[in-house]
């Protein structure tokens, strides 16, 4: 890990000191599959948290427990973001402060299992949220964004946000992974 990043590790608590490491350690597997001269370089941390790549990369990463993902992407138009959240039910329940009116109907009205599909669906929005940060530059709220998920690994997204926004998912591991997209209209 180079000196910045150890630098920055050493003022964190123990537990997120471990997912910074995981984290940048999947940043820096990604870097040198796609980009092998750039895995050696510092990844440090915006005033958002979001990690700085390395200049002509665009990226995100996200941690859970001992499992970190990162994507990554020759910087362009587009953001890009990744979640990861145990597929499970919440411990509490959360539908009411991420899911929006129509979204809470349509679990009910299918009969679907308002934990896991809010789990799915929190995992998704974060990744959104990552995605669309480096436009806005602000808090978006969970109801700001609206989630047709499908069976095939999409989900259709509506927002008032001036952005195209792009989304797949899948269960790896016992795991959601979310991932987006997201460039200007």
């Amino acid at each position: 890990m180079p000196a910045a990043e150890q630098a920055l590790a050493a003022t964190l608590s123990p537990v997120r000191r471990r997912e910074l490491v995981a984290g940048r350690s999947a940043l820096r597997a990604a870097l040198a599959e796609l980009a092998p001269g750039l895995a050696d370089s510092p990844l440090l941390a915006d005033d958002r948290g979001a990690p700085i790549l390395p200049e002509g990369w665009v990226g995100s990463v996200s941690h859970k427990g001992p499992r970190a993902a990162a994507l990554i992407a020759p910087a362009g138009a587009a953001r890009i973001g990744i979640d990861l959240e145990r597929a499970a039910p919440p411990r509490q329940d959360i539908a009411r402060w991420i899911l929006t009116q129509r979204e809470q109907m349509f679990l009910v009205d299918r009969g679907i299992d308002r934990g896991l599909a809010s789990t799915l669906r929190f995992s998704i929005k974060e990744a959104i949220y990552k995605a669309v940060d480096p436009f806005v530059r602000r808090y978006v709220a969970f109801t700001e964004v609206e989630l047709d998920v499908s069976d095939d690994g999409i989900a259709h997204v509506t927002s008032e946000l001036p952005l195209a926004i792009e989304t797949t998912w899948r269960e790896v591991g016992g795991f959601w992974l979310a991932t987006a997209r997201a460039v200007r209209r």
